[in-house]
């Protein structure tokens, strides 16, 4: 198979050209006397989307506060932080301007870079962490729904389930396939320009994991049953669709890259070949040799060998399982029940409070995030009606959640699972919530 490359790719740290968004090194007010001075110097920071604005906001995530631009007056050397001296208006707290509705992100494994990814126009922009600014884009031909970088932080793997495939017929012709795919992307050397270097076709490719050695990517694909493996060590990489499972929608790698486990959505993902369940893959052999019923199963978080599992079966709740994977059980006798919804993201705190949320829910009389006593296996509260739930992040060394909620950053103090008193207001939509800094 082979397809056109209608899409362009520049070079610069990231194999990509420079950025026509870029940070706020300095801005200079509509009097042209009032200047503002960046980044944020800030030393423990969390990066949030804002889908509105199209910035990067930045908070110090072990204060709860966001630094302000330090304005200038130039004519009389003055400079304060947060307001001018010459009467003008109050700065604004600091951010990298990217542009776009800004949603998903990930951070480079070491800590380099964060990518973010802006869905109105299909462009990931690779933002320096060091400097905040933007040091370049890359265009993709399609949507796309997840990205991990590799861990070894020189290639970041991007799946696009309405990706067009273009077939390469032996008598020269062109036709369809189904669309979908992988882009592989290529970090920039001495001596070799970065970009977009490799297309892998996948059907509806929708997720993405990559094993800890890096060397087998797994995909996992809107309304199948499949999921396709692909090693990466291979001259020529290509995608094996592997059978035998219920809508599969992730998985996890034990730290030896040997084995992966794999969440089954089951019938809430519309699969009638079975119930949702954790399976255990052994790379070597390409085969499942363990299954574990739970309750339900569209999110998961492995901690060393204990994977924890939420899902919603239907009904008026959402359910949680415990999976010890080393003996493949379920380690909750009854999945524990939660709030309703489509479950996505799951963090847990310094406290051991796990934090899961759904994009959608009820949200009537209680919202769309639920938090597990860990220690306890049983819930611990449901947040108030506050809307749907597209980024989660514990802050290190803290008892704090960050979340995005309605589009809105709450700060939960993870010791009661309330609201902490102190919170910050941004002006747009947020979406995500990166800890940048360990």
């Amino acid at each position: 198979m082979k397809r056109a490359v209608p899409f362009l790719v520049a070079l610069a740290a990231l194999g990509f050209g420079v950025s026509c968004g870029g940070g706020n090194n300095s801005v200079t007010g509509p009097n042209g006397n009032v200047t503002v001075s960046a980044p944020s110097k800030l030393k423990n920071r969390a990066f949030i989307t804002n889908q509105f604005s199209g910035d990067i906001q930045i908070v110090d995530s072990q204060n709860d506060t966001t630094s302000y631009f330090v304005v200038t007056n130039n004519n009389t050397g003055n400079s304060t932080t947060g307001i001018s001296t010459n009467g003008g208006t109050p700065s604004t707290a600091v951010s990298i301007v990217v542009g776009g509705t800004l949603t998903l992100m990930a951070l480079r494994p070491d800590d380099a870079e964060t990518m973010v990814y802006n869905p109105s126009s299909n462009v990931l922009t690779a933002i320096s962490n060091s400097s905040e600014t933007s040091t370049g884009t890359v265009t993709l031909q399609a949507y796309t729904s997840s990205f991990v970088y590799s861990p070894d932080s020189k290639f970041l793997y991007v799946a696009m389930p309405n990706a067009p495939v273009t077939i390469t017929n032996a008598n020269g012709t062109t036709t369809f396939g189904r669309p979908g795919g992988v882009d592989i992307v290529t970090e920039a050397t001495s001596t070799a320009a970065g970009g977009i270097t490799n297309f892998i076709p996948v059907p509806g490719a929708q997720t993405v994991a990559v094993s800890p050695d890096g060397k087998t990517l797994l995909v996992f694909c809107a309304n199948s049953d499949s999921m396709y493996l692909i090693d990466l060590t291979a001259t020529s990489p290509t995608a094996v669709g592997l059978t035998g499972f219920a809508r599969p929608v992730n998985a996890f790698f034990s730290s030896d890259s040997a084995t992966a486990y794999v969440l089954n959505c089951g019938p809430e993902c519309g699969s009638t070949a079975g119930s949702p369940s954790v399976m255990r893959f052994t790379l070597a052999s390409r085969t499942v040799n363990a299954t574990v019923p739970v309750g339900g199963a569209t999110v998961g978080l492995l901690q060393n060998t204990t994977l924890f599992v939420a899902g919603y079966p239907g009904g008026s709740t959402g359910t949680f399982d415990v999976v010890d994977v080393n003996a493949m059980t379920r380690t909750t006798a009854n999945p524990v029940a939660i709030g309703d919804g489509t479950h996505t993201t799951m963090a847990i705190s310094t406290n051991n409070k796990l934090y899961i949320g759904a994009i959608t829910c009820a949200n009537t009389s209680t919202g769309c995030l639920s938090i597990i006593d860990v220690g306890k296996t049983s819930l611990d509260s449901i947040s108030q009606p506050l809307g749907a739930v597209t980024g989660l992040q514990a802050i290190p060394k803290r008892n704090v959640m960050y979340a995005v909620e309605g589009g809105v950053l709450q700060m939960y103090d993870t010791t009661t699972g309330q609201l902490q008193t102190t919170q910050i207001d941004f002006r747009g939509a947020l979406y995500s919530v990166l800890q940048i800094d360990p």
